[in-house]
């Protein structure tokens, strides 16, 4: 029996998540048709509750963080395309609606968003830009008592599908972004191709033409200079990026157990096999990482609030969940074997499994770009410090300090304070790790906020161990760029210089002592 929708928002948190998650199954993976979803099929999830989290109180919704995190978290572990729907309607679309747009507009939308199968999508990059927003030539120029906006976007989520969309433009003659929301049945924003993407099929990209008017009371309250409010905006979505790993690694994680306890080798299981033990318990080990990982954002970020702030985390978190999603999505698919690369596998997941999960590690800024702002948000308070040895900021650098003492015996003195470019990238990489330990730290000292996310003891050091097996790793591949590029070792200069695209993506940011 379905819940009507006043009933859904006086439930409490446990009884509203308990009935959404038993009424998704007809959208796991193994099942859901990997085409955009219908109409037919989203009024299923808008019965359910899926937007009401993200709708403020005043308007009919829920108005809850922690079960915008939830929802997500749970779609992404039955179907992580349809965890990544989730979140850009509501992480990106309907959270800045509430936080930046018009009463008028509010009550337009959430209204809409309450009662009907609607969509809202985000509409940032163009084809002759890429992740550098700042050469963006859509533009926009007031009308009236409104604005006409004209340019071409591509690469978003819902491109033929989106009922609304929050479009960013700039001014024509100054160095000046704004933010307005469209209602797709007012006309001008047009699909002009369809992409074929390799994986996230139920997202339907492609490429948009705008020649639209928009009234006044569409255009968002956004007011830091340059591109501030797209990173703000941006940091919130790489921190999703937590939620969606976390339910996507603990389905891994069952279907491989499942996997190799159930393939027959000889008179034993694939299981018995002591390098496939070793891999099922990376597979595992990466879970348990994300899992810490989505516990910070669940209990310590909260997406109603400006996370600006949280700049340094944010991208810590993409940076090291997506490359755990892809890494354990390809033990996996060679666990799997030749049936993991079959679409369609009656007894896998493996190849959408791996398909989805690869275009992580690019959207929302490729990772090398996000280390790259990464590492430069830390040298920035290192040198800053007057400290000589980044291994003892570390322990004092607020995002850091709850990795400090699983550290101290790896060798960083070589990590000087204005490395090469290369290095910068790597180092970035290296300060996810880092980031990833400190989570797993705080995770181990206190309670599951949920059954759901429980962790053994006894994985938390192992989890550890793995991540700092990486940083070693990286450490060694930070020495060796001197070898293999054409720059004598020991002329390391200081490039304070970010990459255009990179400065773009994460302009405003600071990554503050916490």
């Amino acid at each position: 029996m379905s819940i009507s929708r006043n009933q859904l928002t006086e439930l409490d948190s446990a009884a509203f998540l308990d009935n959404f998650q038993r009424g998704i199954g007809a959208f796991d993976s193994a099942v859901l048709p990997q085409e955009p979803l219908s109409k037919d099929r989203l009024r299923e999830l808008i019965e359910l509750g899926i937007y009401l989290p993200a709708i403020p109180r005043a308007y009919g919704g829920r108005e809850s963080h922690r079960e915008m995190c939830e929802i997500i978290e749970i779609m992404s572990e039955r179907n992580l395309p349809m965890g990544m729907y989730t979140m850009i309607v509501t992480v990106l679309f309907l959270r800045n609606v509430a936080s930046s747009g018009d009463e008028a507009l509010k009550k337009e939308v959430f209204e809409d968003f309450a009662n009907n199968p609607v969509i809202g999508g985000l509409a940032f990059t163009e084809p002759t830009s890429g992740s550098n927003l700042a050469r963006m030539r859509t533009t926009y120029e007031p009308d009236g008592d409104g604005y006409r906006i004209t340019g071409v976007k591509h690469w978003q989520a819902f491109s033929e599908q989106a009922d609304w969309w929050i479009v960013c433009a700039k001014h024509p003659r100054r160095k000046e972004f704004a933010y307005f929301a469209h209602k797709r049945s007012d006309g001008g924003f047009e699909t002009t191709e369809v992409y074929d993407s390799l994986g996230l099929k139920n997202l339907g990209y492609g490429l948009n033409t705008l020649d639209i008017r928009v009234p006044g009371h569409y255009r968002l309250t956004k007011t830091r200079p340059g591109l501030g409010d797209a990173a703000e905006i941006l940091c919130a979505s790489r921190f999703s990026k937590a939620a969606m790993s976390s339910g996507f690694l603990r389905r891994l994680t069952a279907e491989t157990l499942r996997h190799v306890d159930g393939r027959q080798i000889g008179d034993g299981t694939l299981h018995d096999i002591d390098y496939v033990k070793y891999k099922v318990g990376r597979i595992k080990q990466n879970s348990v990482v994300c899992n810490a990982l989505y516990r910070h954002l669940m209990l310590d970020e909260d997406y109603r609030t400006d996370m600006e702030g949280s700049m340094f985390a944010s991208l810590a978190t993409k940076v090291l969940s997506s490359e755990l999603m892809l890494e354990s999505a390809l033990d996996y698919q060679q666990l799997c074997g030749g049936e993991g690369y079959r679409m369609g596998a009656p007894d896998n997941i493996a190849a959408y499994a791996l398909l989805d999960a690869r275009v992580y590690t690019i959207f929302d800024g490729t990772n090398d770009l996000l280390c790259q702002h990464l590492a430069n948000l830390f040298l920035r308070e290192f040198r800053d410090s007057g400290l000589r040895s980044p291994l003892e900021f570390v322990g004092r650098f607020g995002y850091l300090e709850d990795a400090f003492f699983h550290l101290t015996d790896i060798n960083f003195n070589h990590i000087t304070a204005a490395p090469s470019q290369d290095k910068i990238v790597i180092l970035g990489r290296i300060l996810s790790r880092m980031y990833g330990i400190g989570a797993l730290e705080k995770a181990s000292r206190s309670a599951a906020p949920s059954e759901r996310l429980a962790v053994a003891d006894a994985d938390y050091p192992r989890a550890v161990a793995v991540l700092k097996n990486e940083i070693l790793a990286l450490v060694n591949e930070y020495e060796l760029t001197d070898r293999l590029t054409e720059r004598p070792t020991g002329t390391d200069e200081a490039p304070d210089v970010v990459h255009p695209q990179t400065a773009v993506l994460t302009a405003g940011s600071k990554a503050g002592m916490r």
